[in-house]
């Protein structure tokens, strides 16, 4: 019997465990997964290395970015998430903050929009995953509201990524953690691949494919399905993963994770995706306290996502609107 889980818990877990799983991941990021299993057997916990146990990375930074963007507006836009994701590579260019394992799209788009140039211009032809690691406040800020949710992943995904797959893959993990919000706890698991599948296809095929075909693993080994997705940097492989490793657990936020910073490849931002869907259904108590209570910035970032949640009509009473459809 699960425990009551209230949508600001869910606000939360979704920040929260985008961080955990980044955190989790990021010592391994680019290992094999036989090369995990033989230094590490099964990552578990924290690891003191690179940066730091507990220590989270441009996934877990820009999803803060983009969150405190909405937060100051108290919406999507895209002028101002473009100032902000600016304002946070020139803090590390400036030695205020580092910006940890930037990839090359990213680093390179945010210098551009730092340097001035239009949010319409600043984009890179890449199908890397930077777009999709990041966009998780957009599902928590549109969750009731798909139409816009659709829109402001697109836009914000345009500010770095101009390339189809990965805007497709920003938009899916924008709508898969909209559909862990209402969640109430009888996910269709098939059902919830084919409409993720379904929002996605006019953007990027192959990417509504891989998300589709999802179906046919839901109960197959770690091996098996990522297997079928691949692990790598690119979106086309690291969102169809982290859905795979949070459909083959949908209610154990813990195993979800663990399978996903387990994986290799892409580690940190497999983790950090398949722990902000996993957050936000199973709510941050589901969150084990060894991770919970080490993870870099935590007291920040559940203040990030109180605020969020004001911001939506699950704050205001009699006004709680639900995603139909998702459940059995």
């Amino acid at each position: 019997m699960r425990l009551l889980i209230t949508i600001a818990d869910k606000f939360k877990g979704t920040l929260i465990g985008c961080a955990v799983g980044d955190a989790l991941g990021m010592p391994v990021e680019g290992f094999t997964r036989s090369a995990i299993t033989g230094k590490y057997g099964r990552i578990t916990n924290f690891i003191d290395e690179r940066f730091g146990a507990g220590r989270i990375t441009d996934d877990t930074q820009m999803t803060v970015a983009l969150a405190q963007s909405i937060i100051e507006i108290g919406r999507f836009d895209a002028a101002h998430a473009a100032f902000k994701f600016g304002r946070w590579i020139a803090a590390s260019d400036e030695g205020g903050k580092e910006a940890r394992g930037v990839g090359m799209a990213c680093g390179t788009a945010c210098r551009r929009l730092l340097e001035g140039v239009l949010p319409e211009e600043s984009a890179v032809d890449s199908a890397g995953c930077g777009t999709a690691m990041r966009t998780s406040p957009i599902g928590l800020r549109y969750y009731h509201d798909l139409e816009g949710l659709r829109e402001a992943a697109i836009r914000q995904s345009l500010l770095t990524h101009s390339n189809p797959a990965a805007v497709a893959g920003a938009v899916a993990v924008s709508l898969a953690v909209a559909i862990g919000i209402s969640d109430t706890g009888r996910l269709d698991r098939p059902g919830f691949a084919g409409l993720a599948a379904s929002f996605v296809e006019d953007i990027d095929r192959e990417m509504a494919a891989r998300i589709e075909g999802l179906a046919d693993y839901l109960d197959a080994s770690p091996e098996e399905g990522f297997a079928y997705t691949g692990t790598g940097g690119y979106v086309i492989e690291t969102v169809p993963a982290a859905l795979f490793s949070f459909l083959r657990s949908p209610y154990d936020l813990e195993e979800t994770v663990i399978a996903a910073v387990n994986a290799g490849g892409d580690t940190d931002s497999i983790g950090a995706i398949a722990g902000a869907v996993s957050g936000s259904f199973n709510g941050v108590q589901a969150l084990p306290a060894r991770w919970k209570d080490n993870v870099e910035g935590r007291d920040y970032l559940e203040y990030v996502a109180e605020r969020l949640y004001t911001l939506t009509p699950a704050a205001k009473p009699d006004r709680r609107p639900l995603v139909p459809g998702l459940g059995t």
